[in-house]
């Protein structure tokens, strides 16, 4: 039956204009409480079923919104995600989600398929090394978009992500003013992902601001390590060897993820030498509090980055930008004191 039942059907039997059956049906316009009701009762007593794919092939775009990722497995993004569909579900939209795998070909390829899909827009959390031709290309297809994270560079585009210059800082001047140490190894480092950039710049804003203090090592991103541990045992192997010949091993770790703090830590207690050194994680993703000790993080409040880039898209659909300027929005982080550190 629910086959047969139409939008005016519907309107009839709650008594009202089909026009404003419509607007409670999209959840829009000033409708009257008891007016909605009546409306969602009559829709249950008929068994109407709102036909999505009728409304997307009048409209030219399906109501799902695609959301292409970089690494699905990272946890910081499971975070992400679940803002980024509850804001999505409660304006009407399905999220379809993809996994780049941090491979730029598969990158393209996923977004090709979603144009042809004809999604309504896209939350993109870009892989690593994603040229600003992208970004370009998106404009040319007509597709509105918003950045995730991290920005493209070379590309001014709308873009959320947390302030990671000021997250890097925080993480650092922490372990320089409270804990006094002077020589910092970064851990998950990379030139490649801007975000680690910039992390890794904040970190050095510290230092410049402490005398006798000095970053001595740099551990690069590993991609084909999603625990962290492989990264650690390399911390271990080298620049945290036990054979320290000339009073230039760190004495303080700043990790640019909760995973790669807790593959460190994992490393460190595997070598009989947990407690070590002062460590801090990135992102405060929910296990960093359970973690034996639980990890000092910058929090970067993942959950609401997802929820306000999938706001800000949904507005972008409505109003249409056009010639409006690009908005970076960087989302200050917290500096999250646990016990990885040392503090008690």
């Amino acid at each position: 039956m629910s086959a047969r039942v139409t939008l005016s059907d519907v309107a009839a039997r709650a008594g009202v204009s089909r026009a404003t059956a419509s607007l409670v049906l999209r959840g829009e316009g000033r409708i009257a409480d008891a007016t909605r009701e009546r409306v969602h009762a009559a829709m249950a007593e008929l068994g109407y079923v709102y036909d999505r794919v009728a409304a997307a092939m009048r409209s030219q775009h399906a109501p799902v919104v695609g959301v292409v990722v970089s690494d699905i497995t990272n946890p910081f993004f499971a975070q992400a995600l679940v803002g980024v569909q509850a804001a999505l579900r409660e304006e009407g939209y399905l999220p379809l989600l993809a996994n780049a795998a941090h491979d730029l070909a598969q990158q393209a390829e996923l977004l090709g398929l979603l144009r042809e899909h004809r999604v309504a827009g896209l939350v993109l959390a870009p892989v690593a090394g994603t040229p600003a031709s992208l970004v370009d290309e998106l404009r040319a297809w007509g597709l509105e978009h918003v950045l995730l994270t991290q920005p493209v560079d070379g590309a001014r585009t709308w873009t959320v992500a947390p302030d990671d210059r000021l997250g890097g800082r925080l993480a650092a001047e922490h372990l320089l003013e409270v804990h006094g140490c002077r020589r910092l190894v970064l851990v998950g480092a990379s030139h490649d992902v801007a975000s680690a950039r910039l992390r890794e710049a904040g970190v050095h804003d510290a230092v410049a601001g402490v005398q006798g203090a000095q970053v001595v090592a740099a551990l690069g991103w590993l991609h084909d390590d999603p625990t962290g541990l492989r990264l650690g045992r390399e911390a271990l192997a080298g620049p945290l060897s036990q054979d320290d010949d000339g009073g230039r091993a760190p004495d303080g770790a700043v990790c640019f993820s909760d995973v790669h703090a807790t593959g460190l830590l994992r490393a460190l207690r595997e070598a009989g030498r947990p407690g070590a050194l002062p460590v801090t994680g990135y992102d405060d993703i929910p296990a960093a509090a359970l973690y034996e000790p639980p990890l000092t993080t910058v929090s970067t409040h993942g959950e609401q980055l997802g929820r306000t880039a999938a706001e800000g898209l949904v507005h972008r659909l409505r109003e249409p930008s056009g010639g409006e300027a690009a908005l970076e929005l960087a989302v200050p982080p917290r500096l999250v004191v646990r016990q990885s550190c040392g503090c008690a």
